[in-house]
């Protein structure tokens, strides 16, 4: 019994990292303000182009996720270049529509990816190396922020108009964000298919498209760090409780979307949030010396 809850727990723990390299790949974009649910698309890419090599050319784990990453950076390049000039919702519907073509073109080109039936992935990722990847992207995206790029991606979100004027080049930044969402989740896919050992069109659908942008915009869209906590939450915890309920994915992931829109709806990791809250513990103390001096001069 305790055997069997601590696989499942490691099974959890490793969808989890796997889910917030995913979400890490749709927060870059919504950083520069792209709604996008093209990493679904830049994953299937990765992974079945890491599949095949590593299937015909014997690649290991690490030669596999650079090119899964190339691919998926390949992809976003095109796409950015023809997507990039729509706005808002029509961007978002136009990704949507590039995750079904994807789906087509996978189905179609059975000698390199299975077909509809799929393929056995043959390389197994390890949790070591799930942490490390994880670690490393994250460690990318926090030195990035720091960056003049990451000051140009908040302007441009913010206010595109106002960052053009500015000087900020925002059609490059944005074609940027997103060819740099294209490598990380072309790498997610890889891990993402390492961890399942078989992969076929639907492993790379709609509905993990809508779990990963969940994890991003509940966890915290504004923050790197939130999109990590949004997929321990909405990822790794229903894997685990799964057990337990049946259909416990669906059930849970409905209740916290629920609780975290009515209750924290700027998400888990809000940076506003949490400053006004230490404004506020700063300001205790000033307020009641004040009132001490207050009732001591009455």
């Amino acid at each position: 019994m305790m055997a069997t809850q601590l696989a499942l727990l490691f099974s959890a723990v490793e969808f989890a990292l796997v889910g917030a390299i995913l979400a890490l790949s749709t927060y870059v974009t919504l950083w520069a303000g792209l709604l996008s649910f093209a990493s679904v698309s830049f994953a299937a890419t990765g992974a079945f182009t890491a599949t095949h090599l590593m299937s015909a050319a014997g690649f290991g784990l690490w030669p596999a996720l650079v090119a899964g990453g190339l691919g998926g950076g390949v992809l976003a390049a095109v796409a950015g270049l023809l997507l990039i000039r729509l706005d808002s919702h029509w961007l978002a519907l136009a990704t949507v529509a590039l995750i079904l073509v994807t789906r087509v073109i996978v189905v179609n080109l059975g000698d390199l990816t299975g077909g509809s039936e799929g393929q056995i992935v043959p390389v197994k990722v390890e949790l070591w190396q799930l942490v490390l990847v994880l670690a490393l992207v994250c460690l990318f995206l926090a030195r990035l922020a720091r960056s003049r790029f990451g000051t140009a991606a908040v302007a441009t979100r913010e206010d595109p108009t106002a960052a053009a004027t500015m000087g900020v080049p925002v059609r490059r930044i944005q074609i940027a964000a997103f060819v740099l969402s294209g490598v990380i989740g072309g790498i997610g896919g890889v891990l993402q298919a390492g961890l399942l050992r078989y992969i076929d069109p639907d492993s790379f659908y709609i509905d993990l498209a809508v779990t990963v942008i969940a994890c991003v915009v509940l966890g915290g869209a504004y923050h790197w760090f939130g999109a990590v906590i949004g997929a321990i939450v909405f990822t790794g915890l229903p894997v685990y409780v799964n057990q337990f309920i049946g259909q416990g994915q669906s059930i849970i992931n409905g209740v916290l979307l629920l609780v975290i829109m009515i209750w924290v709806p700027g998400g888990l990791i809000d940076p506003l949030r949490w400053r006004r809250l230490r404004e506020r513990r700063a300001a205790a103390p000033a307020a009641g010396a004040a009132r001490e001096v207050a009732e001591v001069r009455s």
